[in-house]
């Protein structure tokens, strides 16, 4: 599945978020052109499903016309949104969208009139039969889930992605970094344990170091926990110019026109040849002895271990 960018403007400003900084790289929506372009090429490339997403992608004053479009091209729209909406845009989105992705908060992160407003959201989406999934990311500075546990018994949601936070390209937002990431695993491990603990699914969004993890702990995941993976594989994000990156941490693998290929293959093929190299770079001794390297894991994500080399030159200086 392709991920639309289709604005990167946003009415939060969460820490932890990594596509906050590209607002001034973008700063214009997708237009009407690109998407008839953009929508020519996902039909002719037969894709069975699109998610749309930001910044805060309802920001965008066409979005339930993009969406409709989606749909009635036989595409699957998927929405990923914090929830933040008119409730009436509610109304025209919900008989297309097939996967309400809601990135679910702590509640000190919503400013006066904010909650009530993503719970009537919530309600009204739970209420209309429409499929719910919650999204978490585990950041230093927002590691709770307890309130997530309960607004999934409260609105009915029976599936939650999770990742741990990963650093923007400027490494500027609150990230884990790879010394952290054991730590925040054994949390994440006793996360995954509560929900299914409450029948709610989980699924990984993107690859951890499975080293990081107790072997029990590692076995209890991959049976689980979906997408549950040590190795990444393109996320395909597509900017509001047409221009796609491997994933936005990894901006600069990127191709400038993503419907001059033939479809999403051809292009994730593309994205894997590039990052090839980068698989094997700024690993451990640890790493490279490992029996799961290159075959299970690639030690770790690519974004945080490039990071960590980032940090290390410039402790150098």
């Amino acid at each position: 599945m392709i991920n639309i960018f289709v604005t990167y403007r946003c009415n939060l400003a969460c820490s932890y978020c990594f596509a906050r900084e590209l607002h001034a790289e973008y700063p214009h929506d997708l237009s009407a052109e690109n998407f008839d372009r953009l929508l020519d090429w996902m039909v002719g490339a037969q894709l069975p499903a699109a998610a749309f997403i930001g910044g805060e992608p309802t920001l965008h004053p066409a979005l339930a016309d993009m969406v409709a479009r989606t749909a009635e091209a036989g595409i699957a729209p998927v929405l990923f949104t914090n929830g933040l909406f008119p409730t009436a845009l509610a109304n025209r989105l919900i008989p297309h969208v097939t996967n309400f992705v809601v990135n679910y908060n702590e509640p000190d992160m919503y400013a006066e009139g904010q909650a009530a407003l993503l719970d009537a959201n919530l309600s009204r989406i739970a209420g209309s039969g429409s499929r719910l999934t919650f999204s978490k990311n585990f950041s230093s500075r927002y590691c709770g889930y307890e309130y997530l546990l309960e607004a999934c018994a409260r609105y009915g949601v029976q599936s939650v992605r999770y990742d741990i936070s990963r650093p923007s390209f400027s490494s500027t937002n609150d990230h884990f970094t790879n010394d952290d990431t054991r730590r925040v695993i054994s949390h994440i491990v006793r996360f995954v344990k509560a929900c299914e603990g409450r029948g709610v699914r989980t699924g990984l969004d993107c690859s951890v170091r499975l080293c990081d993890l107790k072997v029990e702990d590692r076995n209890y995941l991959e049976r689980v926990s979906m997408k549950f993976s040590g190795v990444c594989h393109p996320s395909i994000d597509i900017h509001p110019d047409l221009s796609a990156s491997y994933c936005l941490p990894m901006r600069d693998v990127s191709v400038p026109d993503v419907t001059a290929f033939p479809g999403q293959d051809a292009l994730m093929w593309h994205f894997a040849d590039r990052v090839r190299a980068m698989r094997q770079t700024n690993v451990s001794t640890d790493c490279l002895e490992c029996k799961d390297f290159m075959r299970r894991c690639q030690g770790g994500c690519m974004a945080l271990r490039r990071a960590a080399r980032r940090a290390e030159e410039k402790g150098k200086e």
